[in-house]
């Protein structure tokens, strides 16, 4: 990770932190649930994963997989939902060691043919390189020559099945994609971005949207904004950087947390965490905050603050059949954890906050990075907290 801005840093770990015109109204609301299945309650099942500093999960609708990372060992299993029972709990980094950080999440996909494919960062001399573990074999670079601050891999599969990438490399972005047998890197598709701040890659239809931290300077400040690049020629160019925020946050710090990007019927639903409304270095509240783009990433509408009192970070969505957004987010303090809500509008307004995942339920320790799905017709929650990982499922109903 990058040592500029340590003060920056110092205090995010202590805080946590002209498109679409038809969405300028959006706000948040207290909808009626007798129609909608949310979560709620006691989780169905819990599962503990010792040892885990990061946890991601991932459903391809017929399958649920994890992956975690150990201080030594990167391990993937399918999950039951219904009974909790892991299966096929394996390592898949052979002699490799990872970055162990709970930043730094394990990438998965599910191609169609159900195979699992897993990518991840590991120190290489004075720089690192992303891996890819296929089916459980051995992990193969992919990245090219180590580089500094290679790291914060993400993955999703295209329309062709095809793997699609993005991660950053010395405060660059960079996105790789499957050309047949071999894997290739277009680097420097925004050569000036935060360099700690997760990149998601996203389709809509058959363009790619990357959604991400760009990095830029104001009145000699720097300033980290959401924004979006997209390509809509398979990944042979990549269009102007379009901004999603609609306000500056001047942080010359790495806030770690990335956006989450969702697709509904066409409609891109963008999740992010951003400390605007704080005066830099304090950096005493951080907001959660949604915006949506009905052209295909090529514009965004107002942005519309989910929670916006106290200390927020970490969203993490999803999407069940009948359209309703989940969102999850973490939340900081003695009260927090993982705060929840939910969407039945495509992303227009979300209902109040309520608190899914407390202390007690991490083993007494505060829970982070977390990531949701929905799965079979419940919500999957997965999570780290003091050294172990935690997988949480939900019914969605009431």
């Amino acid at each position: 990770m990058s040592r500029r801005g340590a003060a920056g840093i110092l205090c995010l770990l202590l805080a946590a932190a002209c498109g679409d015109g038809a969405d300028t109204g959006a706000t948040v609301t207290t909808a009626a649930t007798d129609t909608i299945s949310v979560a709620s309650g006691d989780p169905e099942n819990v599962v503990s994963l010792d040892g885990a500093v990061v946890v991601n999960v991932v459903s391809n609708g017929d399958e649920l997989a994890l992956a975690w990372i150990t201080h030594d060992e990167v391990m993937v299993s399918r999950l039951d939902p219904g009974t909790g029972d892991l299966a096929e709990e394996r390592p898949v980094n052979a002699s490799v060691v990872p970055i162990a950080h709970p930043i730094e999440r394990p990438a998965l996909a599910f191609r169609d043919d159900e195979t699992l494919d897993v990518a991840f960062t590991s120190f290489a001399g004075a720089g690192a390189s992303v891996y890819l573990s296929t089916d459980g074999g051995d992990p193969e670079p992919i990245s090219g020559p180590a580089r500094p601050e290679t790291n914060l891999v993400h993955m999703t599969t295209g329309p062709d099945g095809a793997l699609w990438m993005a991660w950053l490399e010395s405060s660059t972005l960079s996105v790789a994609f499957e050309d047949g047998t071999r894997v290739v890197e277009l680097e420097d598709v925004d050569d000036r971005t935060c360099d700690c701040c997760n990149p998601v890659p996203t389709f809509l239809d058959d363009d790619l949207v990357v959604s991400y931290r760009d990095l830029d300077t104001v009145d000699g400040q720097i300033v980290r904004n959401t924004s979006v690049v997209r390509s809509i020629d398979g990944g042979k160019t990549f269009e102007p950087v379009v901004r999603v925020a609609d306000d500056d946050w001047f942080i010359d710090g790495c806030p770690f947390t990335g956006p989450s990007a969702v697709n509904i019927e066409g409609t891109m639903v963008l999740a992010w965490m951003d400390a605007r409304q704080s005066s830099h270095p304090d950096q005493a509240a951080s907001s959660i905050w949604v915006d949506r783009s009905t052209d295909g990433g090529a514009g965004f509408g107002a942005d519309l603050e989910v929670v916006g009192e106290g200390r927020h970070r970490w969203p993490s969505m999803a999407v069940d059949d009948a359209g309703v957004i989940h969102l999850v987010w973490e939340t900081e303090g003695p009260d927090g954890g993982l705060s929840y809500s939910w969407s039945d509008d495509a992303g227009r307004s979300f209902a109040s906050p309520t608190l899914l995942v407390d202390r007690e339920l991490s083993g007494g320790n505060a829970p982070g990075s977390p990531t949701a799905v929905v799965h079979d017709g419940r919500l999957i929650v997965s999570w780290a907290a003091g050294g172990t990982g935690f997988v949480a499922v939900w019914q969605l109903g009431r």
